[in-house]
């Protein structure tokens, strides 16, 4: 392009030329592309500070979700963590409860028929919620989900449990205090009812069994009990009564020593004395009686084992 001049021409109010002044057509447009430039930088960072701005904003809404769902989230984790200790706590009542009662039975040499029906799976009834979780995390809800399951399962062996001691309870109670065992290992030298008084040679009623056992051997309780008797009884010796409970006691006589004290309770199995000869008696041996009511019963019925 060839270059071309303007002629500028500024002239006073008198109508007098008062500047003349040639610019160079590149000078134009110079400044017209400088110009142009400051009018496209101006624009773009106005583009440029809307759309950080926007996506400051979109920052800013999702990071307050995000504190939203992770609110969620630990409250999901703590109750789902409360659940699993409920489910905790319950299976270890159930294997307390179960513990005791086969203690009960191995004490009553007792077998527990497992075909019995005493209760049944319990379906789920409402009872045990859902747990609500972020919909998002596939993990959290599986687990959820999990604990859900295995608390309707620790419910359903808590329910057969409750059932169980429900009806075995009170009887495995009751064998429990029931004489049922020898308190001595040895023969029966004397049994219960009519005989002749080995030391006066008359006819009397013999109340119990005697036990024939070297002396020194241990007594052993021979059911759960509270004594309310220890000490010298006429007769008998050292002695010792027990009572078990439904109107049951037992009477332990012509012991060497006795290891227990009166108000105490004492377990099946458990030593509570040691066999002697005090008393009127020919010989150690442990005198051993069994009565209801204070009506003596014959102890033989009582030996199981």
């Amino acid at each position: 392009m060839k270059n071309r001049r303007f002629h500028v021409v500024v002239l006073r109010e008198d109508g007098k030329e008062y500047h003349n002044r040639v610019l160079e057509w590149f000078q134009v447009r110079k400044h017209i592309t400088l110009a142009a430039g400051l009018l496209g930088g101006l624009t773009l960072g106005t583009l440029a500070f809307f759309a950080l701005a926007t996506l400051q904003g979109n920052l800013v809404r999702h990071n307050i979700k995000l504190v939203k769902e992770e609110h969620q989230l630990k409250m999901s984790l703590a109750e789902l963590s409360k659940s699993l200790d409920n489910a905790r706590t319950r299976l270890s009542q159930s294997e307390q409860q179960l513990s005791r009662m086969e203690e009960l039975a191995r004490q009553q040499n007792l077998k527990v028929d497992e075909t019995a029906g005493v209760g049944g799976v319990v379906p789920n009834s409402g009872n045990t919620p859902k747990l609500k979780v972020p919909s998002r995390d596939v993990a959290v809800k599986a687990i959820a989900e999990g604990i859900s399951d295995l608390k309707e399962q620790v419910d359903s062996v808590y329910n057969e449990t409750q059932d169980v001691q429900r009806i075995l309870g009170p009887h495995l109670e009751r064998l429990a205090h029931t004489p049922s065992i020898w308190p001595v290992k040895g023969f029966i030298a004397s049994g219960f009812g009519p005989r002749t008084n080995p030391i006066g040679g008359g006819p009397e009623f013999h109340p119990g069994i005697d036990i024939s056992a070297p002396y020194g051997s241990p007594v052993e309780a021979p059911a759960d009990g509270l004594v309310i008797f220890t000490g010298w009884k006429d007769g008998y010796g050292k002695c010792i009564e027990i009572s078990h409970g439904n109107g049951y006691t037992t009477r332990y006589g012509h012991l060497s020593k006795i290891l227990v004290k009166q108000g105490q309770h004492v377990k099946r199995w458990q030593k509570i004395g040691l066999v002697g000869s005090t008393g009127y008696s020919t010989g150690p041996h442990l005198h051993y009686e069994v009565r209801r009511n204070d009506h003596p019963l014959n102890p033989k019925k009582f030996l199981l084992f």
